[in-house]
């Protein structure tokens, strides 16, 4: 213990009071005047204790009340066991994801491509067809010329790509 700095001595024998029960979970620590006279220690060193047991989610504060204790030294720690599992499950996950992603995004792009260019062509032949049976019969095509020459342009335009 020697050699530590005076909060973390501070940090430590209020974490070992949590642990056997002294301090037990959802019962306030004492106050900050309290610690100072028990640790004879600065308040700036008793507040780097608590922020540190908060930090490692032993206790919270409610301002204008106390600082209360949360959880026991296990407790926290088996949480936070889960949270890191939960964190490195959900990394893994978005690594997957956004590799799925960008692999089915550029093969699904390219295969939207073919079958829309496919499309295209099916409809420039049906079309070509409707205009041509409408010549043989003598029947104007419904649609104005202008029309046909830009669909035909832009048929013309895909094919080509």
């Amino acid at each position: 213990m020697i050699g530590r700095p005076a909060y973390q001595r501070v940090a430590d024998d209020l974490r070992s009071q949590i642990a056997s029960g002294a301090l037990p979970v959802g019962g306030p620590l004492p106050s900050t005047v309290q610690l100072v006279e028990r640790y004879k220690a600065s308040t700036t060193v008793v507040r780097a204790a608590i922020k540190e047991l908060r930090n490692e989610g032993l206790v919270y504060g409610q301002p204008g009340k106390a600082v209360y204790v949360r959880a026991t030294p296990d407790q926290s720690r088996s949480a936070r066991i889960g949270l890191d599992d939960l964190a490195r499950d959900l990394s893994e996950l978005r690594e997957e994801v956004s590799g799925l992603s960008v692999q089915q995004s550029s093969s699904d792009i390219d295969a939207l491509r073919e079958e829309v260019g496919e499309l295209r062509r099916t409809v420039g032949l049906v079309q070509a067809r409707l205009i041509d049976l409408y010549a043989r019969t003598g029947q104007p095509y419904p649609h104005d010329t202008a029309r046909q020459n830009n669909t035909g342009e832009r048929q013309r335009a895909s094919g080509d790509r």
